[in-house]
């Protein structure tokens, strides 16, 4: 029989295979944020999960040995989905009958899953273990990530030639819905650190869209919003000075609104010494010397410490300028430009194309020949 420690390193080793991995840290803290969402016998349980979405008779087959009939398996799954530890439930069906489950990264995934309940040792555990690493050589890489930064609006000048993917509006504007907009869980993390938001008191910042803001409305924990209350969010992001930060491809399923002090994405990288080569951006600043009269301004909009002042005028690192754009919209003198840089990089077509594309850098196209071969054989992938 399985000791406890066995049950939950090997869920650890299940979810380190998924696009983002989970790996191991010598302090152990990534048991711990195990042994917050799991019991002993839930663990047990999801390790018989995929990382594709599968059919509540399919994990059943797999389980069935150990005595559980499926009525209680799938009260068992419905508890996780409820706690944010697995994906699942009738919205994974995607038009097909019954319910569906599949296993969930950490981050995008249960930390997010976790908002409105998070607690203060959960919170402490997974700032540590965003600090890990070898965990952040899994959330920060050089080739495709989960979300990109794109420019706040006003930054953006006509000639730029701006695909719907880097305009914010544009993606509200296209998008027939629904919306809904949810507590920032990093804020909320954070807060119970005792280490509050210094942008804002606000946290309703994480815009929702499409079947996952459906999801969330109808679970409570987003609240609908119009198309118009969406397009305002955008123009109070700008305002109070927040990074727009939406999932990684074309029809992005949530853009968050991050500040450079409670964000895990932007408050870990800051540490890097070229933070710029870990974000997906097509953009970057150019501060015209002749026309900056040395305010400063600038550099308090700065979420990654890239503006500084030499000689009186405010220099630019590009090495960790991530072309937000919010230096931009409050220069009074016009003598900060966004540039649009020479090769653009388009994002994926859409969510499942973003997945399917980070798991084929990870494995190869070997590795991904087995994984298909795998899931068309009903086996555990």
């Amino acid at each position: 029989m399985e000791t406890e420690k066995d049950v939950y390193r090997q869920l650890q080793r299940e979810l380190d295979t998924m696009p983002v991995g989970f790996p191991a840290t010598k302090s152990g803290v990534e048991i711990r944020l195990l042994k917050y969402l799991f019991t002993p016998e839930e663990a047990e349980i999801a390790v018989n999960l995929s990382a594709l979405p599968e059919s509540l008779e399919r994990i059943h087959k797999r389980v069935k040995k150990r005595g559980i009939s499926k009525e209680n398996l799938e009260q068992i799954l419905d508890r996780l989905v409820q706690k944010g530890a697995i994906a699942g439930g009738k919205h994974l069906a995607k038009g097909r009958k019954g319910k569906y489950y599949s296993k969930a990264q950490l981050a995008v995934g249960m930390y997010e899953f976790q908002v409105n309940r998070l607690t203060k040792g959960f919170a402490k555990d997974f700032y540590e273990y965003l600090l890990d690493e070898g965990f952040a050589e899994e959330v920060h890489t050089t080739k495709t990530s989960q979300m990109r930064t794109i420019p706040i609006n006003k930054s953006l000048r006509p000639e730029h030639h701006v695909g719907t993917y880097d305009d914010a509006r544009q993606i509200v504007m296209k998008s027939d819905g629904p919306f809904a907009v949810i507590n920032c869980v990093c804020r909320q993390a954070k807060d119970l650190l005792g280490e509050p938001c210094k942008l804002t008191d606000i946290r309703e910042t994480c815009l929702v869209l499409h079947g996952f803001a459906k999801s969330l409305i109808k679970s409570g924990v987003g609240r609908e919003l119009s198309k118009e209350e969406m397009l305002q969010m955008l123009d109070r992001a700008e305002e109070v000075g927040m990074v727009l930060q939406p999932e990684n491809n074309q029809k992005p399923l949530f853009i968050c609104c991050c500040c450079g002090c409670c964000c895990g994405v932007l408050t870990s990288v800051k540490k890097f010494p070229r933070p710029a080569e870990y974000f997906e951006t097509n953009f970057y600043v150019q501060t015209d010397p002749e026309l900056c009269n040395g305010c400063g301004v600038c550099l308090s909009r700065c979420p990654m410490d890239a503006r500084s002042m030499v000689d009186d005028i405010a220099a630019v690192d590009l090495d960790r300028c991530v072309g937000c754009g919010l230096c931009v919209t409050t220069c009074e003198q016009d003598a900060i430009q966004l540039v649009k840089k020479e090769k653009e990089t388009v994002p994926p077509k859409d969510h499942d194309s973003l997945y399917k594309r980070i798991m084929m850098e990870k494995v190869g196209p070997w590795g991904a020949l087995k994984i298909m071969g795998k899931t068309l054989a009903g086996m555990k992938t």
